[in-house]
């Protein structure tokens, strides 16, 4: 039966001795140079680092897990997004339906990666950086507790729909319902069966823990004390700072027209 375990990884490389801030400074930073620019070329840089990163911080485990979500949403981004882009001049193929040019066919590769570095940069930032410290990181730039609970939740559930969706899986396949097998259409149809009774228990989970926060009197309005309050160093300002270059560096070369397609 699969168990449900947490997305973050405990290790002791540079991004988990972080503060939280300083992480989310940093990604900002390097997400904004994967959406200012449309170059694919230019996306495949941040994305490429954030893939590297991710895998030295030890979320080789969590790509895995979501493989299947990356792929299909890059497919589904590269294939809708020449329907919605204006053609180009030079058609790489030409169907009787349809053309594909060389303007549609960067864009919609730059597009698609930009939104797989998007992933895999929350992913790093889960991965990386535990619960409690998302709690306390976002309380400190003066978010309200409440919102600031509920991201917290929403990570912590997130394993647990996971494990519930290997449970489901499992229960279905030695029923005789097959999702395994080399084709993305068919695996992807046959996953469609399993939303019901992995959307129920999702809801008896949150059921289950709304009514132990009741019993426990628990009241997001009241002021809240953390246990572990990290210091902000040296090194946290310092990739802040790297976050600002980042972010204002990318624009200025975005409005310069450097990166476009």
């Amino acid at each position: 039966m699969s168990g449900s375990t947490s997305l973050y990884v405990d290790k002791p490389t540079i991004f988990h001795r972080l503060t939280a801030r300083s992480k989310l400074a940093l990604l900002v930073g390097v997400l904004t140079t994967a959406y200012v620019f449309g170059n694919p070329v230019v996306v495949a840089v941040p994305l490429v680092a954030l893939f590297v990163a991710l895998v030295y911080a030890g979320g080789w485990r969590n790509v895995k897990r979501l493989s299947f979500v990356i792929v299909a949403v890059f497919l589904v981004g590269f294939v809708l997004w020449p329907a919605f882009t204006p053609p180009g001049d030079t058609v790489v193929f030409r169907t009787p339906w349809f053309a594909v040019t060389t303007y549609e066919l960067l864009f919609a590769l730059g597009r698609s990666e930009r939104i797989v570095a998007f992933i895999l940069g929350g992913l790093l930032f889960i991965t990386t950086t535990s619960n409690e410290e998302i709690v306390t990181g976002l309380r400190s730039l003066g978010l309200p507790y409440a919102f600031c609970f509920a991201v917290g939740t929403a990570l912590r559930l997130f394993p647990t729909f996971l494990g519930a969706t290997g449970t489901v899986r499992q229960a279905q396949a030695a029923r005789g319902h097959e999702v395994s097998g080399a084709n993305p259409i068919e695996r992807f149809r046959a996953y469609i069966p399993l939303i019901v009774p992995v959307f129920m228990t999702a809801v008896r989970s949150v059921q289950t823990q709304a009514m132990a926060l009741e019993a426990r009197g628990f009241d997001p309005r009241r002021d809240r004390t953390f246990y572990d309050k990290p210091t902000f160093g040296t090194v946290d300002w310092a990739v802040v700072v790297v976050g600002l270059v980042l972010v204002v560096g990318s624009v200025w070369l975005s409005f310069q027209g450097y990166g476009q397609v």
